[in-house]
């Protein structure tokens, strides 16, 4: 019978074998709670046949559930002590690839219907996030730590509110799944975490991302501004000119880019396109945030 991973005395075991001490600079936060772990693999609702991404299975505590319902399961590694350490305890039934999760074509890994799973390194959940969503798996069920839930889900007017809120909203309905505190992980994190799940949509707006995204990136770079003053900044717009493509976007010039629903930036990238106001390509700095 396999050990079960989710005990914390088996999770130190299995560390101090291989020599590992929990690096903080990789966000090694290892779960160590069976309820949650059941809690988390039930989001994901795997049939016969799903083909199972997960990112960060650390030593493993969460791939041994996916693996109890899915014989196609594929996990992303950095660690390489850890990706021995899986593959000598899961052996031929596991798929391991020891790569950075921001370097690797998770849309390619997925395939037309995988499911993606993940206790996301706080470091880099915000691009791991961004790549998720743009890789569109059919689910997501992902660990973050309780801010950057928070900022998933904010609302307009929200000050949590900010690009990735809106790249979510565009891409996917974002539930609130579970909460975890910090006893259910080993080390303890000194932040709180929850579980989100992602369910694809199709987009509820008419133009693509790309074209949103200069707009959205521009009105939070210079999220204490007002929206006119924003674009002149941002885009190089006259204030008379940013002041227009507002108001025949139907938005009033003083509000800032928080208040704005998804639809609101559609309606305004709309607008600054017919008027040749936005860029070429996007920015390689206007990464979600």
């Amino acid at each position: 019978m396999e050990s079960k991973l989710t005990s914390p005395s088996v999770v130190r075991e299995v560390l101090a074998g291989l020599g590992i001490r929990p690096l903080k600079r990789l966000g090694q936060n290892f779960l160590v709670d069976y309820n949650l772990r059941e809690r988390i693999v039930s989001g994901l609702e795997i049939n016969p046949g799903d083909r199972i991404v997960e990112i960060g299975p650390g030593v493993g505590a969460i791939t041994q559930g996916l693996l109890e319902w899915s014989e196609d399961v594929h996990a992303i590694e950095i660690d390489r002590a850890l990706v021995g350490h899986l593959r000598s305890f899961f052996g031929p039934r596991l798929h391991v690839y020891e790569a950075d999760a921001l370097e690797t074509d998770l849309k390619s890994l997925l395939g037309p219907a995988g499911k993606l799973v993940g206790n996301l390194p706080y470091y880099i959940s915000t691009p791991l996030i961004a790549a998720v969503l743009q890789a569109r798996p059919a689910v997501a069920v992902l660990m973050l730590q309780s801010e950057v839930a928070d900022r998933l889900q904010a609302p307009p007017g929200s000050s949590a509110r900010g690009a990735l809120t809106l790249l979510a909203e565009y891409a996917a309905d974002v539930e609130a799944w579970a909460k975890a505190s910090p006893g259910q992980f080993y080390p303890p994190p000194k932040v709180s975490s929850q579980v989100i799940r992602l369910l694809p949509h199709p987009s509820p707006v008419a133009l693509s991302w790309d074209a949103i995204r200069p707009v959205v990136a521009v009105a939070f770079r210079y999220r204490r501004k007002t929206l006119a003053r924003a674009l002149r900044e941002g885009l190089g717009l006259t204030l008379q000119d940013a002041t227009s493509a507002l108001e025949a976007a139907e938005i009033a010039p003083q509000r800032r880019g928080e208040t704005l629903s998804l639809a609101e930036f559609g309606r305004l990238a709309a607008c600054l396109a017919d008027r040749g106001s936005l860029p070429a390509q996007d920015d390689p700095d206007d990464a979600p945030n």
